[in-house]
């Protein structure tokens, strides 16, 4: 299993109802990994309140806090 499919294999196991897509990678693995649960957790909250169960690059950049 690469970094990558790691990666996304724990964001997806965070939440049952919200997942990551593929392309939402490349902004996980700049999250420092003492954070980077902390932070997803943050995403996917965002993401309940706007209906979206599956968050992707769009989704990450746009609602990027250090924006």
């Amino acid at each position: 299993m690469s970094d990558e499919d790691t990666i996304l294999a724990e964001a997806n196991e965070i939440d049952e109802e919200v997942k990551f897509a593929p392309d939402a990678v490349p902004f996980i693995s700049q999250v420092p990994g003492f954070v980077r649960g902390v932070a997803l957790k943050a995403m996917i909250a965002k993401a309940k309140e706007k209906g979206v169960t599956l968050i992707d690059g769009a989704f990450m950049d746009e609602n990027n806090p250090m924006k």
